[in-house]
């Protein structure tokens, strides 16, 4: 058997079946990143820094569709409003989040329910102990972040004065006594309201853009996807390239075998009207076909042919006619 794996003819057989197994293989790494691909689905608008204002209107449930944009406001902050959230992670790290109210001037005219201008809750940045949190900046501050969805209060959950649980907006309007915008802002960037906000070419937040604030580390908040299914045609393609690779690899397993039992055993393997006999030389069966008046080998090539001897017309059979296959 492993004698005919070896021979040039199987080998090259090989060759192309390997070739074909890894076709098969990267097409479906393809389907599988095509299956993935399609379970995150993001929104390039979305980190296009955007006005508040055009994005949520005070008094709206901040909806999915809504969430995630890339927004700027321009308010001031109350410091006194200062709070942490305990175990928000950065990059592995547990530690802090610095939320403040950011007061939004002239916003009552935007809510006909709101008998003061409205508040922003944001989150300006983390830091890993609370002697770390700085002072809020004073005067008009101009903030662009990503604006997430109302966190769910957790009412239960012990936490040290000035600390609160979640980013609750609910939770924030009660302890402050003020209204407040529904969700809030994951800040990338604070700049002086006069200034214009750090937006790169492409309209997205300048890389270079950080908060104000010593010791505050900038929040690093992507897209939430909104959609983790994965797309099963595309994971049964995938599986189904890989059994064609195996498939191909098993169609040169099978060539081999069937060469090796074709030499050991040729008249399972082989139908002819004549006797077929043993050629020491060539280390292969032949036969003489009647029709044609020629020998031929096993393989229907001619026996005889340029720098070939002809075969002992009258060999000894090494069997009776009609000899089979399987």
């Amino acid at each position: 058997m492993l004698k005919s794996a070896l021979r040039p003819r199987s080998l090259a057989v090989l060759a192309v079946a390997l070739l074909v197994a890894v076709m098969f293989v990267l097409l479906s790494r393809w389907q599988l990143n095509t299956s993935l691909e399609s379970a995150t689905v993001a929104d390039p608008a979305k980190d296009r820094v955007s006005n508040l204002e055009n994005v949520v209107r005070p008094g709206e449930s901040t909806t999915a569709q809504q969430a995630d944009h890339v927004v700027t406001a321009v308010g001031t902050y109350r410091p006194e409003t200062t709070v942490l959230v305990p175990g928000r992670l950065q990059d592995g790290v547990s530690g802090y989040w610095v939320v403040t109210e950011l007061e939004l001037p002239d916003s009552q005219k935007r809510w006909d329910a709101a008998d003061e201008d409205l508040g922003l809750a944001v989150a300006r940045g983390w830091v890993a102990t609370p002697d770390d949190a700085p002072r809020a900046p004073a005067g008009e501050i101009r903030v662009t972040g990503r604006l997430l969805p109302t966190d769910a209060p957790l009412p239960g959950r012990p936490t040290e004065p000035g600390q609160v649980g979640s980013v609750s907006s609910a939770q924030l309007s009660n302890l402050w006594d003020v209204p407040l915008y529904s969700g809030y802002v994951a800040a990338f960037a604070e700049t002086p309201g006069q200034y214009p906000a750090p937006i790169a070419e492409d309209g997205t937040v300048a890389a270079s853009a950080t908060p104000m604030g010593h010791g505050l580390s900038r929040l690093r908040i992507d897209q939430q996807p909104t959609d983790t299914s994965v797309h099963a045609l595309n994971l049964f393609y995938a599986v189904e390239w890989v059994v064609f690779a195996g498939f191909a690899l098993f169609l040169w397993w099978r060539y081999v075998r069937d060469e090796h039992l074709r030499r050991e055993n040729p008249e399972q393997y082989f139908y002819f009207d004549g006797d077929y006999f043993w050629d020491d030389d060539a280390q292969s069966y032949y036969y003489w076909d009647a029709q044609d008046q020629c020998y031929y080998y096993f393989d229907d090539q001619p026996a005889v042919g340029p720098g070939s001897s002809t075969p002992d017309p009258d060999p000894a059979p090494r069997s009776d006619n009609g000899a089979h296959d399987d």
